[in-house]
């Protein structure tokens, strides 16, 4: 049961944001509250420069925290957003916010099979802001998923959808490590999407 779950948290997280099996998906955030950071240059309105609907909204909220909006043509979803810095860079941790609105019209209530099966999913990327536009890079889900299966990495996880998607179960402490150890490995990371400020 405790799979199924999670499986469905990553299917609504692929669906509703452009990951498309990319990333790093957890059970825990990946950082602790006094590690969080503020940069008010992040907060705005920054359109893809590759796709002409692709947009996301970055708003401050509480506890040191931001809300991450993207919206990609009509479909819109919603996260809680944590700021962190590993090994001299900058990630972030996107957590489902629960008024988060999904493609073709649904949203969390009415989606009454998926939430019985919903369990909130952590995933992260690489922020830059580098000359006034804003760079996120996803880890390298295949990857991940060739490092795990040779055991070149020993972290607690579970392997969904016959090996289709890695999900982290470790501490936010191990988490942290295993970050840090990959955080300059440009090998470990898709190639970056870049966004320009409205």
């Amino acid at each position: 049961m405790k799979n199924r779950g999670i499986y469905y948290s990553v299917v609504i997280l692929v669906t509703v944001v452009w990951l498309s099996g990319c990333g790093i998906f957890s059970l825990h955030p990946l950082y602790k509250s006094s590690d969080l950071m503020v940069k008010n240059e992040l907060i705005g309105t920054w359109m893809s420069f590759d796709e002409d609907e692709l947009a996301v909204i970055i708003d401050s909220a509480e506890q040191s925290k931001y809300e991450f909006t993207m919206i990609d043509g009509e479909d819109t979803v919603a996260f809680e957003m944590g700021l962190i810095k590993l090994n001299n860079q900058h990630f972030i941790d996107l957590y489902p916010l629960e008024d988060c609105n999904f493609p073709s019209g649904g949203n969390c209530d009415m989606m009454e099979l998926l939430v019985k099966n919903y369990i909130p999913i952590h995933t992260f990327m690489k922020l830059d802001y580098e000359n006034g536009s804003l760079v996120l890079t996803e880890f390298d889900n295949e990857r991940l998923i060739d490092l795990f299966a040779n055991n070149r990495i020993r972290l607690p996880h579970e392997m969904i959808n016959e090996d289709e998607y890695v999900v982290i179960t470790a501490s936010t402490d191990e988490l942290q490590k295993f970050i840090s150890r990959y955080a300059n490995d440009a090998e470990a990371f898709n190639e970056p999407s870049k966004y320009h400020r409205l």
